[in-house]
């Protein structure tokens, strides 16, 4: 069979098509326009479906556009992919003009033509013509979209990005200049394909005297440069505006629209966006005031909001809901991604504007202004603001970890969302709360710290404990970095009994020193030793303070474990961040603190100083066997915690937990510099003798957050990064 039409077979192409990588389409693409055209629709669900080759798509058209000069034929290619089969995309990200440009046969330069018949048309007398009818037609008038079965788009352009292809004015730009994004000469061809001088050039110089005209008297016609102030330059957002809600008309399918314009794009639809865009259930727009816009589709169910670059939010604003104002109710509305909350003013303000919200989602932080009860400068609520009903089920925030360095050297951070009493109280029907913590954004100095590990012997801040003992309904707790206090868990019982996925620490459970644990066992040798009444062992009353101690530290595991074991449904058990090396693990400033020299070997090594000593014990002594009936767990993580775990503990995990898929909190051995343990590799080693089908991990060590999920560095359950989670 020719090679060029091997691939004409359905079923062939069904079978390859998901396996093939990008320059493999790319070079097979090029063996001929019969296999070309055959192959495309497997081409497009492989780069518009899988992020990994959206990106390199991307990548590579940003570089066809940069040579286009001196390779033209490489920009034609892509272009020509784009016109050619336009039909079979259904996911779409716009990146530069030049896609649109590539799909909408000529809409720029009749949208530009318009714009400067509009703006700059002058006669001989100095004043404006009149301005065309097309210049005032709908957008619906521009013609039509080779592409007309786009499900989602993701316009992600700025105004930075459409100047550079729109040439700021016209009349001054350089011949054979070129942009990065393909605009050139006013006098030279263009990325449109043809030359922007034509029948409007004489206008947009100001000069009538054109060779066409045969007017005689072309010097008392012409209008000098010193008498005429330079035009102003187009309004290129305007131009991309019209071009978008042509794209966006012409495909009705349309159910995710992303773009810093989207709201420009919606309200200038010709009739109105409700009767257009019945399908569009995804919106994402730019917000100033941090609240719901006006004019959103009723279609529309999940609207994520993105403030605009420096915006700072009036914490009190009108359209935050103050006091005697009214704020736009949209009752369809079930999911919102906010990028921060400012107080809680604002809080209440957005769920009083989404009745029937069910997923709030907080991309940046949570401010502690306007909570109370968390710091002491902390504004409390306005009374006569009153708290709206809310049907929340979910909850998301990726909190920043703010650092500033201040006149004392002390840090502040902020911790999870102080709002723990108020969505206790107000939104008694969450299920899931996802509150993940990263480096802050907002620092101006240095370098951005990655997140670290509460550091030893500071008070927790508990403001999980009120969520797990108000929320009944809560099914998902995962806050990495939050903490519970044993003392404040032990106080109330838990009423989220059907909790599948639990990740939080528990800090501040009584524990040893090594010297405390090794006078509790010369007493108990001593105990043991004596025989008969007469040779009772008497204890002083230090040794009976740290007898009694013990026993503490025991009851209080055993207690917790109790707690534990009442959460049948659990499949994700962590009670660590799975953070194994801090940011200056390997700073030159640092590193002399974390290295030590071994008493066993003299040999020196890395104290990575990550084992938190006030957690749990996995011993069976002090507790352990209460987890029993956890029969359903799939993941147990406990990476930063002193397990302490002996042989007859490994075993019990073997034989009583049925589901087990994956543990971290054993392997060490990825650890750089790290000193041998080899009692601990003998467990390792056991458990994967015992059940070698529980995968034995350890957690990435130094974030990049960039690439972190809010799950860790492999997802769920451990899942790697990236892959498909039907989760809430």
């Amino acid at each position: 069979m020719k090679a060029d039409t091997i691939f004409d077979l359905p079923e062939l192409l069904d079978t390859l098509g998901s396996h093939l990588s990008q320059k493999t389409l790319y070079r097979c693409i090029q063996v001929s326009k019969t296999w070309h055209a055959t192959f495309i629709p497997h081409l497009w669900r492989t780069f518009t479906e899988d992020p990994a080759q959206r990106s390199t798509w991307s990548r590579d058209l940003a570089s066809a556009i940069q040579i286009q000069n001196n390779y033209p034929q490489s920009l034609d290619w892509y272009k020509d992919v784009y016109r050619r089969h336009a039909k079979y995309i259904r996911h779409l990200t716009v990146n530069t003009p030049t896609i649109l440009d590539a799909c909408l046969v000529g809409a720029f330069e009749q949208l530009r033509s318009e714009l400067c018949l509009e703006k700059f048309s002058t006669g001989s007398s100095g004043t404006k013509t009149a301005e065309p009818a097309s210049a005032a037609t709908a957008p619906t008038d521009a013609g039509g979209s080779l592409m007309t079965n786009l499900e989602s788009l993701d316009l992600n352009l700025f105004k930075s990005t459409i100047d550079f292809y729109f040439p700021i004015r016209l009349a001054e730009i350089p011949i054979a200049h070129s942009s990065a994004f393909g605009s050139t000469s006013s006098f030279g061809p263009t990325v449109f394909g043809s030359s922007l001088v034509g029948v409007n050039a004489n206008n947009i110089t100001g000069d009538n005297n054109s060779s066409s005209t045969g007017n005689a008297n072309t010097n008392s016609t012409r209008v000098t440069a010193a008498t005429v102030a330079p035009p102003p330059p187009p309004d290129t957002e305007k131009a991309f505006v019209k071009a978008c809600q042509r794209l966006v008309l012409n495909n009705p399918r349309l159910r995710t629209l992303s773009c810093p314009y989207s709201k420009l794009i919606l309200q200038g639809l010709e009739g109105g966006s409700n009767a257009v865009l019945g399908s569009l259930k995804n919106l994402s727009c730019v917000t100033t005031d941090g609240m719901i816009p006006e004019g959103l589709p009723p279609s529309v169910t999940h609207l994520k909001l993105n403030s605009s670059f420096g915006s700072r939010l009036n914490l009190y604003s009108s359209a935050s809901g103050g006091p005697g104002t009214t704020a736009l109710v949209h009752e369809g509305l079930e999911s919102l991604e906010v990028v921060r909350i400012e107080s809680g003013t604002h809080f209440k303000g957005l769920l009083a504007q989404a009745p029937s919200l069910k997923t709030l989602s907080i991309n940046g932080f949570v401010s502690n202004f306007g909570f109370g009860n968390y710091f002491a400068t902390a504004a409390p609520i306005p009374v006569d603001i009153s708290w709206p009903s809310s049907h929340i089920t979910v909850l998301k925030c990726r909190q920043t970890l703010g650092t500033f360095s201040t006149a004392f050297g002390t840090m502040m951070t902020f911790g999870p969302p102080a709002a723990g009493v108020q969505l206790a109280k107000h939104c008694p029907f969450v299920e899931v709360i996802r509150i993940n913590q990263d480096a802050s954004v907002f620092l101006s100095f240095g370098t951005v710290p990655n997140p670290r590990l509460r550091t030893k012997g500071w008070p927790v801040n508990d403001s999980v404990s009120i969520l797990l003992t108000g929320l009944p309904r809560l099914r998902v707790l995962n806050i990495p970095y939050g903490s519970i206090k044993a003392e404040t868990m032990l106080e109330s019982p838990w009423v989220c009994l059907d909790l599948e996925e639990f990740w939080c620490q528990i800090a501040e459970v009584p524990f040893l020193t090594d010297e405390e644990e090794q006078q509790v066992q010369e007493i108990c040798q001593r105990e043991a030793g004596a025989i008969g009444p007469d040779q009772e062992y008497i204890r002083t009353d230090e040794e009976d303070e740290v007898m009694e101690l013990s026993e503490i530290c025991v009851s209080t595991r055993k207690s917790i474990f109790t707690q534990l074991s009442k959460l049948t449904s659990l499949k994700f058990l962590s009670l660590s961040p799975d953070f194994k090396s801090g940011s200056d693990l390997f700073d030159n400033r640092t590193n002399a603190r974390r290295v030590y020299k071994s008493e066993k070997d003299g040999r020196s090594y890395i104290r990575y100083d990550d084992v938190m000593p006030d957690t749990l014990y996995f011993r069976l002594n002090h507790g352990l066997d209460q987890l029993a009936s956890l029969t359903k767990l799939e993941y147990l993580s406990f990476e930063s915690m002193d397990h302490r775990m002996e042989i007859t503990d490994i075993e019990w995990f073997a034989s009583h937990l049925p589901r087990l898929r994956e543990m971290r909190g054993l392997v060490t051995e990825n650890h750089v510099g790290m000193e041998p343990d080899p009692k601990n590799d003998a467990l390792v080693a056991l458990m994967r003798r015992l059940r070698p089908e529980v995968s034995q991990r350890q957690s990435f060590g130094g974030y990049d957050t960039g690439s972190q999920t809010s799950d860790g560095p492999f997802g769920w359950f451990g899942q790697p990064a990236g892959a498909v989670d039907s989760r809430p």
